[in-house]
């Protein structure tokens, strides 16, 4: 039996889930990776002007979840079907349309380096630090956007350990090349920039040797149906919007931090982030461990398979969201000390992350309910899902806090925006729920 169609006990569903929950972990932790080894050797600056750059990165990776997602929900559903000719025809066509943004989107951030930069908030005594990493990020912009692609795509071919093998290994080599460029040779954030492409690129090219030697999933030479293509783009778009979003939240922070703390706020806002990205990998490797199951189970009408993936989901959220909180509100101190000692940006970060910790109660929910309908094809909903979570209402509550509250107004907007979408996404999803269990009755 298929292992997306088999029943499961729920100690199998949390061995199914782990190693894409490690997936994501260890996804997050490349940025951070290269935060810990900059803040350490390189100083706050060097730290802050990694954060600069952190938009870009969100494009790069916006775009690639966007076609993974999108395209993977069609390719699990015609899996599902026995359509496997369907299935290998979209993740070609998906594959080289990554391709070629990933090319255009390397010309034109080298030719126009200096002002995306200035555009993105950085300081003249930040620009040293920023124009390196940035160059280096776009130069690695194919590498990275397929690993991402790559990582998703495993899934889908019912092969998820692969990817945590994938991550795994670029984690370790980008921990190496970080101490070597970083620590010994004393580059800053060029050091880093290289550790994190040279570490992604080793993974990426795992990843085509699994599709090329071991896949179920064939490259083969497309027919480009672009009606399909966009029709994955429009349901992988919440997706994107998740990923660009924290790119236009962290520019929006740094603008705004920077007018009242400085240098330093960045670089709290970085920390902040750091650990929003590693909390937040647990709630994501449910929703992409969970995504190829619903999309082949739905091609297969098999209700039950749904009902009972839905409900060991929603109770590992909720423990998940009570350890979560937990740890950030006893360990907080601990985990902003691997970043700076004592001092001002301490200060600011711990004040900072007690405001924050709330959007762990809501963002598990959030974040599982748009991969949700990603997986069912209905784009729409969970586009709006994510704008509401990640884009509207943090734009109309960064709009309205500071000035009712003061600085604190800035660390409260991402809980309150989570909150607000809970209200949205759960009633949606009960009533389409039972929709969608009498249409796969008939």
């Amino acid at each position: 039996m298929n292992i997306f169609s088999k029943p499961m006990t729920y100690k199998e569903y949390t061995k199914y889930l782990m190693p894409s929950v490690l997936t994501m972990i260890f996804l997050s932790f490349y940025t951070t990776i290269d935060g810990f080894f900059v803040s350490r050797y390189a100083g706050s600056d060097a730290l802050a002007g990694i954060n600069i750059v952190i938009p870009i990165t969100c494009v790069i990776f916006g775009v690639a979840v966007m076609i993974s997602t999108g395209a993977s929900a069609y390719i699990g559903e015609y899996m599902g079907k026995q359509e496997y000719d369907k299935a290998d025809n979209t993740f070609s066509m998906a594959a080289i349309s990554l391709a070629v943004f990933s090319v255009v989107f390397t010309i034109l951030g080298i030719a126009f380096l200096r002002p995306i930069v200035t555009f993105l908030g950085t300081s003249e005594k930040l620009m040293p630090h920023v124009i390196p990493y940035a160059f280096i990020v776009f130069l690695g912009t194919l590498p990275m956007a397929f690993k991402l692609f790559f990582e998703y795509l495993v899934r889908s071919d019912g092969n998820p350990k692969t990817g945590l093998a994938m991550s795994f290994t670029g984690l370790i080599l980008n921990i190496i090349a970080d101490y070597i460029f970083v620590g010994i040779f004393k580059m800053g954030t060029l050091g880093a920039a290289l550790g994190t492409v040279i570490s992604i690129s080793v993974s990426t090219f795992m990843g085509l040797h699994h599709f090329r030697k071991n896949s179920n999933l064939r490259f083969v030479f497309p027919k480009f149906d672009f009606i399909l293509l966009l029709k994955s783009c429009i349901n992988g778009s919440s997706e994107m919007l998740t990923e660009l979003s924290t790119g236009i939240t962290t520019l929006l922070f740094n603008l705004i931090i920077i007018r009242e703390y400085g240098e330093d706020g960045v670089a709290a806002v970085t920390i902040i982030m750091y650990i929003y990205y590693f909390f937040i990998s647990f709630y994501m490797g449910i929703a992409v461990a969970t995504a190829p199951v619903i999309s082949y189970n739905f091609g297969a009408k098999n209700n039950d398979k749904i009902k009972e993936t839905l409900k060991y989901s929603f109770f590992t959220i909720a423990v998940t969201a009570v350890i979560i909180v937990g740890i950030s509100l006893f360990g907080g101190k601990t985990i902003i000390g691997l970043f700076v000692d004592s001092g001002h940006v301490f200060d600011l970060t711990w004040t900072a992350l007690k405001l924050f910790t709330p959007v762990f109660v809501f963002i598990g929910i959030n974040v599982f309910l748009s991969g949700y309908f990603t997986a069912l094809g209905d784009g729409i909903t969970s586009a709006v899902i994510s704008s509401l979570r990640s884009f509207i209402l943090v734009i109309i509550f960064l709009m309205i806090l500071p000035s009712m509250i003061g600085v604190s107004g800035i660390w409260l907007t991402m809980p309150m925006a989570e909150a607000v979408t809970v209200l949205y996404s759960f009633p949606v999803y009960f009533k389409k729920k039972k929709k969608l269990y009498n249409q796969l009755s008939q």
